[in-house]
C-alpha cells in the first residue's frame, strides 16, 4: 500500500507541474477508466516482490505518462516482468515521435491511434524493440509514399523481403526472431507486419479466424486503417491493392473473423468480449454474408437460465472448437452475426450442459436445454455444411500484377541473399574439425546450426562457452541442444543456454528421464529464460527439498487468471518477479522447480497437467489439494468402421474431458513441430489402453466431404477410477457419387523437373489422379505440398503418377524441395510453358480468377474433371485419395 500512495503522490505532483501540457487521453470519462484499472493493476501487484511500476518515479511529460499507464493497464504479467517499464516508456516515445513526424500521423485519430499505433503488442507473441529497429529501414521509404495506403503496401513489400510463410510450433516468436529467422507460420507474419505498419505511424490490428468451416486450419491477417476505413491484406504477402489477397475466396466462406484490440475499446464495432487485456471485434461482415442468430439457453422446465456461457463452435480438426464465447442475459439469450455456414451450439451453467446444431442459413434462432453431465446417452449425428463457395474477380490489372510479381522476385533475391549469409555445412565442418569432433558429431551439429538460420552465432557462442569451461567439450554441450525445439533455436541466448548447462551438472550424468524431465529446459510452450539461479534461490530461502514441500509453497502463489487473458505464458522469472500469475503459468512454474530440485518434472502429455516422478511412477499435483493422487481409469477405443481405415486424431476424431459443464479436448496425439495440423493415428494412440482422470467423455467423430461440409457423431461415456472402458467408434462413410465437371484436353503439355523438352500428363488407364497449377511460396501452395508429403506412402502405394505446375521455370527454380519432407515418388514437379495449361483450363471449366491458388483437378483418362479446388483448403491429400481409389469405366 505505501509503494501504491507513493506512486499516486509522484502523480499528483507531476500532474501539478504539467496542468498546460497536452494528454494523451482527452476523452474524461475514457481517462478516468483507464487510470481506474492502472490503479487496480498496482494494487493487484503491490506485493510484487520488485517495483514493476519504478518506470513511473522518472520524468516524462502528462501525455508520456497517460500512454504509459495505459499500457499498463491492460498489459498481461510478462509484459512488465520481462520485457519491462523502461522499454515500454521507450516504446511509448516512439508512438508519438512518429505521429509528429509522419504525414498522416495527425490524420489519424486519438482513439484509433490509442489502440492500434502505441501497443507493441499485437497478439501473444514475445514483444520487443521491433519497431525501434523497423523504423530505421522503413522511414525513408514511407516518406516517399504519397498516402497512407501506399505507404501500407510499401510496408508489406519490406515484409516479404524480410520473411516468407513457413508451418512452426504454436509458440509465437518475436518480430526480432522472425527477422533473423526469414520466415514464419500466419501468426507470426501478422505480428511481424504488424510491428512494421505501428513503427511508422500506420494504425493496424491482427485478424483472424479462429477456424475454417470448409476445411480444418485457421488464418491470420491484418487490416490497416487508411481512409477513415479498415481494410486487409495478406502479411508478408504483398499485393498491388489493400484488399487484395489469396484468402480473399476462403474467407467468404467464413463463419466468423474477429480482431484483437489491445484496452478496452469503445469502437462503433460488434464487441464479443472485453477482458483485461484486449477487446475482441466480430469482424465477420467486412468480408462475407452475414446474419444475426439468437440463442435461448432454458433448463428442462422451460425456464430461461441467466448467465449461462453460450459456445458458438466451429467443426474443425475433429473438433467442435469454440469460436466465440458468451454470456446469457437476463432472459438466457444471446446473439452473434455469423456467416452461413452451421454451427454447434454448446451451453452451460457450471454443472449442466446441452448442445443444438445451428443452421444459419435457415434459421435464426435456436433453444438449448441444459441437462445434468450424466444425461447424455447414445449417438448424436450431426451433418454440418459451411458456407457455399462464392466467385470473385481479381481486383488488380494486368499491369499492376506484372509490376507486382517482379518486385517479388526482386524481394525474393535479398532474402535468399540474407540467407546465404547464415553459417554453411562446410563452415560447421571447419569449426567442428577444430573441436575435434567426430564425423557422426559434425553431423548433429549441422542439424542444429541450419535449423537455428540466423541465430547461429548464439548456438556456437554457447557451444564456445561450453568448451572454455575446461571441464567438457563442445561436444558435450550438444546433449543441451539436442532438447530444443527448432524455435528454440532460433531465438535462444547463449547466455540463457550456458544458465541451464551450469546449474544442471549433476544431473546430467543420470541418463534417462533427467535429460527429458530435468536438463531440458523447455516445458510448454514458454520463452526459455535463466530460470535456475532465481529458483535455486527461492528454494533456499523457503527452506524447499521436496515435491510436497514445493507443492505446498506454490499453492500459496496467488493466481489472477482474470487478469491475464492474453495465451501467453509468463516464464518462471516472471512469476518470482511478480509473485502473482495465471494458472498456466503457476503449472510451469513448479515443473521449472522441480527440475531445479533434480526432480523430474513436466506436464502431461495427454491432459497438460503438472506432475512429478517419485522414481517410480508420474504423480499428478493439484495445489489446491497437495499430495492428493487424482482419481484414474484407461481408455480403450475399437475402431468398427470401414469408411476411415485407420482414423488420424485431430482429422477423424478427438476426445473431450467434460468439466464444469463445458468440454475441452485432450491432447492425445498432436504434431508438436507445428502449430495445428492432424495428429497420430488411432492405432498409435490407442495400441494399448490410454490413462485419463476419471470422469465423464466427449468422443467427436468426423468425415469431411469435397463440398466441405461434415458427417460428425458425438458419442459420451465415463472413465471410472480402476476400471477400463472401451468404446466403439465408427466413423460414417463420406460417399459421394461421381459427377463430371467439365471436360478437359487429354493430351496436356508441360515441362518437367529438370528438363526442356515437353511431356504429356500421365492419365491412369482405369483410376482417377490429380493435376495441379501452384505458386511458389504461397501458403495455400505449401499447405498442399505438406498434405503430399504427410502422405507419402499412401501415394506410393497406389502408384498412379500426378503432375503439380508452377506457373513458369522461374517458380519451379525458387521451390526449395528442403524446405519440405520428401514428397511422393510419384508426383512429378513442373512448369506450365507460357501459360498454356492454365488458359486450356481456364477455357474449358469457364473459371475466374485464375490466380486463386492451388487448382486442383481430379481427372481421368478421358479429359473429365470430377473433382474441382481452387485456393487455401486443408485436406486436400485426403481428398486426392479418396478419389484415387474409386474406378471408372
Amino acid at each position: 500500500m505505501k509503494r501504491i500512495l507513493a506512486g499516486l503522490s509522484v502523480a499528483v505532483l507531476v500532474l501539478a507541474a504539467c496542468r498546460q501540457e497536452t494528454h494523451f487521453i482527452s476523452d474524461v470519462a475514457y481517462r478516468e477508466m483507464v487510470q481506474q484499472d492502472f490503479a487496480e493493476k498496482q494494487a493487484l501487484l503491490s506485493e510484487a516482490p520488485e517495483d514493476l511500476f519504478a518506470v513511473f518515479g522518472e520524468q516524462m511529460s502528462l501525455e508520456e505518462r497517460e500512454a504509459l499507464q495505459f499500457l499498463f493497464a491492460y498489459a498481461p504479467f510478462i509484459d512488465l516482468t520481462e520485457y519491462g517499464g523502461e522499454a515500454l516508456l521507450k516504446d511509448v516515445r516512439h508512438a508519438l515521435k512518429v505521429r509528429e513526424e509522419m504525414p498522416w500521423g495527425r490524420q489519424v485519430p486519438e482513439g484509433i491511434f490509442r489502440h492500434f499505433v502505441l501497443p507493441v503488442r499485437g497478439h501473444n507473441e514475445t514483444i520487443d524493440s521491433a519497431r525501434r529497429v523497423f523504423y530505421g529501414e522503413l522511414r525513408e521509404r514511407v516518406l516517399r509514399c504519397a498516402t497512407m495506403e501506399e505507404a501500407a503496401l510499401e510496408v508489406n513489400h519490406w515484409c516479404h523481403e524480410k520473411a516468407i510463410y513457413r508451418p512452426t510450433d504454436a509458440r509465437t516468436c518475436a518480430p526480432l526472431t522472425m527477422l533473423k529467422t526469414a520466415y514464419g507460420r500466419c501468426g507470426e507474419e501478422s505480428v511481424f507486419t504488424l510491428a512494421a505498419l505501428r513503427s511508422v505511424g500506420i494504425p493496424a490490428r491482427q485478424v483472424y479466424t479462429p477456424r475454417w468451416a470448409h476445411c480444418d486450419d485457421n488464418h491470420a491477417w491484418i487490416e490497416v486503417w487508411t481512409d477513415g476505413e479498415w481494410k486487409y491484406l495478406g502479411a508478408c504477402e504483398p499485393e498491388p491493392r489493400l484488399n487484395i489477397a489469396w484468402f480473399t475466396a476462403p474467407v467468404r466462406r467464413g463463419v466468423y473473423m474477429e480482431a484483437r484490440v489491445f484496452g478496452k475499446y469503445l469502437g462503433n464495432e460488434e464487441v464479443t468480449a472485453v477482458n483485461a487485456n484486449q477487446t475482441l471485434v466480430n469482424v465477420t461482415g467486412l468480408y462475407t454474408d452475414v446474419k444475426k442468430v439468437n440463442v435461448r439457453v432454458t433448463g428442462p422446465d422451460g425456464k430461461p437460465v441467466p448467465g449461462a456461457i453460450v459456445e458458438y463452435r466451429v467443426y474443425n480438426y475433429g473438433e467442435y472448437y469454440p469460436a466465440v464465447v458468451l454470456k446469457a442475459d437476463e432472459n438466457g439469450e444471446s446473439s452473434l452475426t455469423v456467416g452461413l455456414g452451421d454451427l454447434l451450439v454448446w451451453a452451460g451453467d457450471g454443472e449442466r450442459f446441452g448442445f443444438r446444431e445451428l443452421e444459419v442459413a435457415a434459421m435464426d434462432s435456436v433453444i438449448v436445454v441444459l441437462h445434468s453431465p450424466e444425461a447424455g446417452a447414445g449417438i448424436f449425428a450431426c451433418h454440418i455444411v459451411p458456407p457455399t463457395e462464392k466467385e470473385y474477380q481479381a481486383q488488380s490489372g494486368e499491369e499492376e500484377r506484372a509490376e507486382n510479381d517482379r518486385r517479388f522476385m526482386y524481394e525474393d533475391s535479398l532474402r535468399n541473399a540474407y540467407i546465404a549469409t547464415f553459417m554453411t555445412e562446410e563452415d560447421v565442418a571447419r569449426k567442428s574439425a577444430g573441436w575435434g569432433m567426430k564425423k557422426a558429431q559434425q553431423a548433429q551439429l549441422w542439424e542444429r546450426v541450419r535449423a537455428s538460420r540466423g541465430n547461429y552465432r548464439e548456438i556456437i557462442a554457447f557451444l564456445e562457452q561450453v568448451k572454455a569451461t575446461g571441464k567438457y567439450t563442445a561436444a558435450d554441450g550438444m546433449e543441451l541442444l539436442s532438447c530444443l525445439t527448432e524455435k528454440d533455436l532460433q531465438d535462444a541466448r547463449a547466455e540463457v543456454l550456458m544458465e541451464h548447462w551450469e546449474l544442471t551438472a549433476p544431473f546430467r550424468e543420470r541418463g534417462g528421464l533427467y535429460w527429458d524431465y530435468v536438463v531440458n529446459p523447455r516445458i510448454s510452450n514458454e520463452l526459455i529464460v535463466a530460470y535456475r539461479a532465481p529458483v535455486q534461490r527461492f528454494l533456499a530461502e523457503n527452506g524447499i527439498g521436496s515435491p510436497d514441500q514445493l507443492i505446498e509453497a506454490v499453492s500459496r502463489i496467488r493466481v489472477a487468471d482474470e487478469a491475464n487473458t492474453i495465451n501467453v505464458v509468463t516464464p518462471p522469472t516472471g512469476v518470482l518477479r511478480s509473485g502473482l500469475t495465471d494458472t498456466r503459468s503457476r503449472e510451469v512454474f513448479f515443473v521449472a522447480a522441480c527440475r531445479t530440485m533434480g526432480v523430474p518434472a513436466r506436464l502431461n502429455p495427454m491432459d497438460g497437467k503438472p506432475e512429478y516422478h517419485d522414481g517410480e511412477a508420474w504423480q499428478a499435483v493439484r495445489f489446491t489439494k497437495a499430495g492428493q493422487t487424482l482419481p484414474k481409469g484407461k481408455l480403450s477405443i475399437v475402431n468398427k468402421g470401414t469408411a476411415v481405415k485407420d482414423p488420424a486424431y485431430y482429422t477423424h476424431f478427438t476426445v473431450s474431458r467434460i468439466e464444469n459443464g463445458k468440454s475441452r479436448v485432450i491432447d492425445l496425439g498432436r504434431n508438436a513441430a507445428v502449430d495445428m495440423g492432424g495428429g497420430m493415428a488411432w492405432s498409435g494412440i490407442f495400441r494399448q489402453p490410454v490413462e485419463l482422470e476419471a470422469g465423464r467423455y466427449l468422443l467427436t467423430t468426423g468425415n469431411r466431404k469435397s463440398d466441405g461440409s461434415v458427417l460428425s457423431d458425438l458419442a459420451f461415456f465415463d472413465i471410472r477410477e480402476g476400471k477400463q472402458t472401451v468404446v466403439g467408434m465408427d466413423i460414417r462413410d463420406a460417399y459421394e457419387e461421381l459427377k463430371v465437371l467439365g471436360r478437359v484436353d487429354r493430351e496436356i503439355s508441360f515441362v518437367p523437373e529438370g528438363g526442356k523438352e515437353e511431356r504429356l500428363v500421365a492419365l491412369p488407364a482405369d483410376r482417377y489422379t490429380a493435376l495441379a497449377l501452384i505458386g511458389v511460396n504461397q501458403e495455400p501452395t505449401n499447405h498442399l505440398i505438406r498434405d503430399m508429403s504427410a502422405l507419402k506412402e499412401d501415394f506410393e502405394n497406389r502408384n498412379i503418377p500426378l503432375t503439380f505446375l508452377f506457373a513458369g521455370a522461374e517458380q519451379l527454380r525458387q521451390f526449395d524441395r528442403k524446405e519440405f519432407r520428401p514428397l511422393p515418388a510419384t508426383l512429378q514437379l513442373g512448369y506450365d510453358r507460357e501459360g498454356q495449361v492454365a488458359r486450356m483450363l481456364e477455357q474449358a471449366l469457364t473459371l475466374k480468377g485464375m490466380d486463386n491458388l492451388p487448382l486442383l483437378l481430379v481427372l481421368n483418362r478421358k479429359g473429365e474433371v470430377v473433382f474441382l479446388s481452387r485456393g487455401y483448403r486443408i485436406g486436400l491429400g485426403n481428398q486426392i485419395l479418396r478419389f484415387m481409389d474409386m474406378k471408372n469405366s
